[in-house]
């Protein structure tokens, strides 16, 4: 598989409209991929909106809606189900800081196809989720009443192999 397809969806929207502070929060979950640039941001800020027509969008509508287009975005990449609510978010984005993503500038996540360098990268780079804690049982300790009889019989019982009555 030379790429994978995801929609095309060129940014085309300015962010000249959009509230200053939810350019910041954009602007934050972006950076959490590791994207730094101006550039890269209002492209992907652009990118996240498309669609909106509202000019006052809250910045927590804002990021949702930026969560959501990098869970489809994740989704199709990684060829992964919806495995919880954020747990996809999670492991895409450390899979995408790992692999080094933001080398490849916003336009990765706004083009039809991921680059096979990126598509290998993630795949590879995909965190292993933790296995589920196990109960044990703790092996029954003896409880040792009398120290110097316990040295005796150990002293007695040496040149005994496996017969040694403490553990």
């Amino acid at each position: 598989m030379d790429s994978v397809t995801t929609p095309n969806t060129s940014p085309s929207v300015p962010t000249d409209w959009v509230r200053p502070e939810t350019c910041v929060a954009l602007d934050a979950f972006f950076q959490g991929f590791g994207f730094e640039s101006a550039e890269d941001l209002a492209v992907l800020a652009a990118w996240a909106l498309e669609g909106v027509t509202a000019s006052n969008v809250k910045p927590q509508a804002a990021v949702a809606l930026a969560r959501a287009r990098m869970e489809t975005w994740l989704t199709r990449v990684l060829d992964m189900d919806v495995v919880g609510e954020g747990r996809l978010l999670t492991r895409g984005r450390a899979a995408f800081v790992l692999s080094d993503g933001a080398r490849f500038g916003a336009s990765v996540l706004t083009r039809d196809a991921v680059p096979r360098e990126l598509y290998r990268a993630l795949r590879a780079a995909v965190p292993v989720p933790t296995p589920a804690q196990v109960a044990t049982q703790m092996p029954e300790q003896q409880l040792v009443l009398w120290p110097l009889g316990e040295r005796l019989r150990r002293w007695l019982r040496a040149g005994q192999p496996d017969m040694s009555v403490s553990r």
